[in-house]
């Protein structure tokens, strides 16, 4: 899976075939293991209430260390991604016995991380003309042959309003510049990303996805290629 923990291990999921037409997907405990490992206490109220809202909104099942889920054949491959999805989001919670800054500011770190893995300039704060709206901030610019503009999320808590302005945004800025690829990243542990903001992020964005997804992120860039 191209998702990763927060060591930059990929994500394994095991498929177990339960019944002719059900299968379990299953971590075997790698993940709260690693998580304890690290130093994490699993049992502890405020990490135990996090974990159980994470299990609930990607429909987790636990059994001891093991996180796993029941799914019904066929099964779209968009659910064995946020089943993946949801094993790092638990591995995430390691940063809770960091310096509450380090949770702020991993989204940030981590795709200037990327920039300068691919070695590629960037701009911040970068000012875009829209149809309507002439000047729009976003976050970072890229000039690459498709250009990409990255917008992070750092809102708390609800962000449905905040997708809706920035749905009309992108669609505003793509009337200028039809080729803009509208990337938008965001922290699971401080945003809720819910069915309506996924669907709209999912469908007004080239990108949409959590700061953990590298590797999306470093395919992406690729595939927009280098200016000619």
């Amino acid at each position: 899976m191209p998702i990763s923990q927060p060591d930059g291990w990929q994500i394994a999921i095991d498929v177990q075939p339960l019944t002719p037409g059900v299968v379990r997907l299953s971590d075997k405990g790698r993940t709260l293991q690693w998580l304890a490992g690290e130093g994490q206490n699993i049992a502890a109220e405020r990490v135990s209430t996090l974990l159980q809202e994470r299990m609930q909104t990607f429909d987790l099942k636990r059994d001891g260390w093991e996180l796993y889920r029941t799914m019904r054949l066929p099964f779209e491959a968009r659910e064995l991604h946020l089943f993946a999805e949801g094993l790092a989001s638990v591995a995430h919670l390691t940063f809770l016995h960091q310096p509450s800054g380090r949770v702020e500011d991993v989204v940030e770190k981590t795709i200037e991380r990327i920039f300068e893995d691919r070695r590629l300039p960037f701009q911040r704060n970068h000012l875009l003309i829209g149809a309507i709206e002439r000047k729009v901030k976003v976050d970072y610019y890229v000039e690459l042959r498709e250009p990409v503009a990255i917008q992070l999320i750092r809102q708390q808590g609800s962000v449905v309003a905040l997708m809706e302005q920035w749905g009309y945004r992108w669609y505003d800025l793509k009337k200028v510049r039809p080729q803009l690829a509208p990337v938008m990243v965001y922290n699971p542990d401080l945003t809720d990303i819910d069915p309506a903001v996924r669907s709209i992020g999912e469908s007004v964005c080239s990108l949409f996805c959590a700061y953990y997804e590298a590797d999306r992120i470093h395919q992406f860039l690729g595939q927009m290629g280098a200016v000619a």
